[in-house]
């Protein structure tokens, strides 16, 4: 090698380490999987469309279906009646503080599973602020709630808003096959937090592509919130219910979904409804 001056030697030494530290670059991109390589070349998919998958009533099934979720990486949300809590095919106290410690979300769904419709304000306040009480006692955070059968009206929403939660969830007014004119999914800022829209409840009727058109309905047109209503999960045991196979088939494709935008979070989640205290009572 000819003898350079020290100023171009020194040059020629950092280029040689510029090659170097870029070769080992290289090298190093050459190693990584096809998976891990595209997880490093493309950005994570926009979310355009969120599913809630919501279970009412506080059934024995439900502590099989958390399992489900959770080897999903997916949450659910799940509506108790707390006076009935520990009572004939109903969760414990301990199945449901098990289902709330892996991350679920636990919602109201008045004392006794009543139409709030047939009471009067002054019994509608003592179904839902008393069932909310009950929860926050047993050290929940409750900040939705389920109205039972979606049965809704003015003073239930005042109710509602009066006993702390933020939000409330009603059955209906989502595009399905009984309303074909109706908007495909809610929008993440619900037009009304106290009734916020679903299909209608699943049955044992629903079949795994009413379920899938649920969510592909709200992906053709633009995305939103589609919450997804369910009660008992178990073989022949009601008209509101779904077979733990047909729901196990149903979440598998959901996970397929995550490429084109869509995502399951609990509805507390979903449209960022706050823990309000309670109201002090008069």
């Amino acid at each position: 090698m000819p003898c350079l001056p020290f100023r171009e030697r020194e040059s020629t030494v950092k280029v040689f380490h510029r090659v170097v530290a870029f070769a080992t670059a290289l090298a190093v991109v050459a190693t990584l999987s096809p998976a891990a390589h595209a997880a490093t070349a493309r950005p994570s998919k926009k979310i355009k469309t969120i599913v809630a998958l919501t279970f009412d009533d506080g059934d024995s099934t439900h502590p099989a279906v958390a399992r489900m979720l959770e080897k999903r990486g997916m949450r659910g949300t799940f509506y108790v009646n707390t006076d009935t809590v520990g009572g004939e095919e109903k969760l414990t106290r301990r199945e449901l503080a098990a289902i709330a410690k892996k991350g679920h979300e636990i919602g109201g769904h008045t004392l006794t599973h009543v139409r709030l419709t047939e009471l009067t304000r002054s019994e509608q306040e003592g179904q839902i602020c008393d069932d909310r009480r009950a929860l926050i006692a047993w050290g929940y955070r409750p900040t939705t709630l389920a109205y039972p059968f979606g049965a809704v009206d003015s003073d239930a929403k005042v109710v509602a808003r009066r006993c702390g939660y933020d939000a409330a969830r009603g059955v209906g007014g989502l595009k399905e096959w009984g309303c074909p004119g109706c908007p495909a999914g809610e929008p993440f800022r619900p037009k009304d937090r106290y009734d916020i829209r679903t299909s209608g409840s699943v049955r044992e009727d629903t079949l795994l592509r009413h379920m899938k058109q649920q969510v592909l309905n709200a992906e053709k047109t633009g995305g939103g919130l589609v919450p997804l209503v369910f009660h008992r999960v178990c073989d022949d045991c009601g008209l509101y219910s779904t077979t733990p196979r047909l729901l196990n088939r149903f979440l598998d494709w959901l996970v397929t979904r995550k490429s084109h935008g869509t995502v399951v979070r609990t509805l507390q989640s979903a449209v960022g409804a706050r823990y309000r205290p309670l109201p002090v009572r008069e």
